[in-house]
């Protein structure tokens, strides 16, 4: 139906500009008062992507750090790998985070955080190292974006979690924090089905309802110490009024007045994220927002 197809476009086309303001936000490195740093990564040729399981791997510019992830033998578990490339080092050192496998009813995928927060020296007050070779390494926040889908009779969902592991050198070796923050990172809905023509009318020839959710983390330039994050997202629901939680068919007829996304206010927020007891915490919580990060 030309209406669908419509929806599903504008829909397309808000996931492309919500795309966009990311890349463009952190596109260039950006620098906090410390001295820390977000820092785009840069997708590698597939030629050096590596095995068939693993996803393409991403750099730093100077080629420092590569993440990627990779399945090991179990095909619904995977792992993060991390490569630091040390000046003058013949091999690089490599790290793996194991990553929980998917729900039952749902198709996971794991893919590397195309971005990496490189903390200057010091950020992580008092737990610096004594060994002056360990504290001239850098420290980082790396990440994963985790993403399950599941089919619905009248549609389907996705959902995305991002995951960020700080690495650290201390005097006996490395240290990997796993899981310093856990976010949902993005949302999609396309549920419901008209049923013939009475169905059709009812809903205005709007047979599917939508939802859609989306979240960008930015480097504060004002921060201090450890990075400060700001965490923005948006999320939307179309028809105006659709709800996830409530029988669609108690609802009054649909109005071409309601044939509008809608932007969910509770939903769509920011929070300033700051590093407290080996893991980052809003400053308020967060709202429960299951309706668009849920499947």
């Amino acid at each position: 139906m030309p209406g669908t197809l419509q929806r599903r476009t504008r829909f397309a086309a808000m996931a492309v500009v919500l795309a966009a303001i990311s890349n463009a936000a952190a596109s260039a490195p950006v620098h906090d008062r410390a001295g820390n740093r977000l820092e785009a990564l840069i997708e590698q040729p597939a030629a050096q992507a590596g095995a068939e399981d693993a996803s393409a791997r991403f750099c730093t510019a100077d080629r420092q750090w590569c993440v990627r992830t990779a399945r090991e033998g179990d095909e619904r578990a995977s792992q993060l790998e991390i490569e630091h490339h040390l000046p003058g080092a013949a091999e690089p050192h490599a790290w793996f985070i194991p990553l929980d496998t998917a729900g039952a009813d749902a198709t996971g995928t794991d893919t590397p955080w195309p971005f990496i927060v490189r903390l200057a020296p010091g950020a992580d007050a008092g737990q610096r190292p004594t060994d002056p070779q360990q504290a001239a390494l850098e420290n980082v926040l790396v990440g994963v974006q985790r993403s399950v889908t599941t089919m619905y009779s009248g549609g389907d969902a996705g959902a995305s979690t991002l995951v960020l592991s700080r690495i650290r050198h201390m005097d006996d070796g490395i240290q990997i924090d796993p899981d310093v923050l856990t976010l949902p990172a993005d949302g999609h809905a396309m549920i419901r089905a008209c049923f013939g023509e009475q169905d059709t009318a009812r809903r205005a020839g709007a047979c599917h309802d939508q939802y859609s959710f989306a979240g960008v983390l930015h480097l504060d330039p004002a921060g201090e110490g450890m990075p400060v994050l700001r965490y923005t997202t948006t999320a939307t629901r179309f028809p105006a009024g659709a709800s996830r939680l409530q029988d669609s068919q108690a609802r009054a007829p649909l109005r071409k007045q309601d044939l509008r996304t809608q932007t969910d206010r509770t939903c769509s927020y920011q929070r300033v994220l700051r590093f407290d007891g080996g893991r980052y915490q809003p400053d308020t919580p967060l709202p429960e927002c299951s309706e668009f990060t849920a499947l």
